[in-house]
């Protein structure tokens, strides 16, 4: 590829990353009001009023997602051990798939009797990790694997077919791949899980870090960008409507800012290194890349066009916004616009009652095209806690074809439980979504709190799919997985130590030796297929 295909690819990618950022800014805008003071002027009306809608649909997630968020956030900074079992159910019903799949069946019955164990020991302080997985039919075990990692080493153990354990040190991987004659493909070492496991944020984080790039964009507006009409009538009520005009070159100026500060922040970029890191990636290449890219995005920024600006609307009572519309022209360099709409309504009768929606509308003007995305919530208080009815629908209609994907949610949230159930629509111009099978199932969590440092929590996820089609017929599937975990808090756990008895350096070993083991492992995985086929009659 010449490097002036390689630059306009570029410039095209940067584009559509400043085009996107410009939508993130306006499905983020109104959390500006973070350190805003209410005046007797439209600018503090609108963003107080904004401060408080998204806060208070903030502390109704809490409330009702208080153990799920705590939990994580602990699991990101405190050692801990966690027992999990996996176990499912299937039946597949349907003449044409049972002759095609004759064992069927039994497959059905051996899942039935099936349960996956996991055990897991993770300390952030020490970066010690420890795993297992085991597989286990009618109780007995029948396959399983071990891993331990600590700051220098990793071992791994498949004790059904080697009675040891396999170490290599974390950042010898490359040279093992060379010694072997594979190509390492950039891979040089194994990261670090238990490092990797923190390489998040807690939700108090993620809300600083939010409130802290919307406070920046808010120090960009400013007070003549705003006008107030009181007492405007909106579908029937009264409403005191703000106006917000943002010019062209003031809307550069606040992605600018944006990317700017992105750029700096070394809160981001630390999570993102350790993440890309066990991806196998050169984070510091990786980062430098990221950052150029930015930096082209900065200089491109001319190569948005808003011949309009940004116009947003936002009606306002009982200081929270309930009806809001933001529009947004954007033309391209070859002067065809776009128009974008994102519209929000936010009604609430009692903290417990309310309509919340947000709808985006992307219609390119001079093509027979529209793109609609719709979010909706609908809650209701019930006897002991809350019911939320949710959906999430896309729509898309060209000249010739047309696509259109609903999930509907309903969900009861109690104190420590909830319970959804859920149905999936996806139809469409394209012949293979004319078989796209009929989806429906709920998802139901409980947890329960042993102690300050001990918890309980089961999770069950069902599915029935529907489907009509000439490779399967007529055919109705059931299929459910059920979980539970156990979570403990515990800074003196004890995890495997390593030594010439139970393990042996792969990095260590001649070629004699790793043939040995080789034709050690070949041999006894040979007598665990054949017993566990001979239990089961050949299969």
């Amino acid at each position: 590829m010449s490097q002036n295909q390689t630059g306009a690819k570029k410039k095209g990618m940067n584009k559509w990353l400043i085009t996107a950022i410009v939508v993130v800014i306006v499905a983020g805008f109104g959390a500006t009001a973070y350190g805003v003071l209410k005046e007797n002027n439209p600018m503090a009306m609108y963003l107080l009023a904004e401060k408080n809608t998204m806060e208070d649909q903030w502390d109704r997630l809490e409330k009702y997602n208080f153990g799920s968020l705590e939990l994580q956030d602990r699991m990101l900074e405190e050692a801990y051990q966690s027992k999990q079992t996996l176990s499912m159910n299937l039946n597949v019903e349907g003449e044409q798939v049972n002759q095609q799949f004759p064992q069927l069946m039994f497959i059905q019955g051996l899942l039935s009797t099936a349960k996956i164990e996991m055990n897991t020991k993770i300390n952030p302080n020490t970066e010690e990790t420890y795993n297992s997985v085991d597989l286990l039919l009618q109780g007995s075990s029948m396959a399983n694997v071990q891993i331990y990692q600590n700051v220098k080493n990793f071992s791994i153990q498949a004790p059904f077919v080697y009675d040891k354990y396999f170490t290599i040190a974390n950042d010898q991987v490359g040279a093992y791949l060379e010694k072997m004659g594979e190509p390492s493909n950039g891979i040089t070492e194994i990261p670090n899980i238990a490092k990797y496991n923190q390489a998040s944020f807690t939700s108090e984080e993620m809300k600083e870090i939010t409130s802290d790039y919307m406070r920046t964009l808010g120090q960009q507006l400013k007070e003549e960008q705003f006008s107030l009409q009181k007492n405007v009538a909106y579908q029937d009520k009264q409403y005191d409507k703000v106006t917000v005009q943002i010019s062209e070159q003031e809307a550069r100026d606040m992605i600018r800012t944006l990317l700017i500060k992105l750029r700096e922040d070394n809160r981001i970029w630390s999570v993102v290194n350790t993440q890309m890191q066990l991806q196998g990636g050169q984070q510091s290449m990786d980062e430098d890349t990221m950052k150029e890219d930015i930096d082209e995005a900065i200089e491109g920024l001319d190569q948005i066009k808003l011949p309009e600006g940004i116009q947003i609307e936002a009606y306002i009572k009982d200081d929270l916004v309930a009806h809001e519309k933001w529009t947004l022209p954007i033309e391209d360099t070859n002067g065809k616009q776009v128009d974008i709409t994102v519209s929000s309504d936010y009604l609430k009768q009692t903290q417990e009652n309310y309509l919340s929606k947000v709808t985006v509308d992307v219609n390119p003007v001079a093509e027979d095209q529209l793109f609609q995305f719709s979010y909706k919530e609908n809650g209701k208080s019930t006897k002991d806690g809350l019911h939320v009815d949710y959906m999430i629908d896309i729509n898309f209609k060209g000249k010739t074809d047309d696509f259109h994907g609903n999930l509907a949610l309903g969900t009861d949230y109690k104190e420590n439980s909830s319970k959804t159930e859920f149905d999936l629509t996806v139809e469409g111009s394209d012949p293979s979504l004319q078989e796209f099978p009929k989806v429906t199932g709920f998802f139901n969590t409980a947890t329960k709190e042993e102690s300050q440092n001990q918890l309980k929590r089961n999770i069950d996820l069902g599915l029935d799919i529907t489907m009509n089609n000439s490779m399967v017929g007529n055919t109705k599937g059931h299929v459910e997985f059920h979980i539970k975990q156990n979570y403990a808090f515990n800074n003196e756990m004890k995890f495997p130590e390593m030594n010439n008895q139970n393990s042996v350096n792969i990095m260590e070993l001649s070629k004699v030796e790793m043939e040995q083991i080789g034709l050690e492992i070949q041999q006894n995985l040979q007598k665990y297929i054949g017993s566990f086929t001979g239990g089961f009659g050949g299969f």
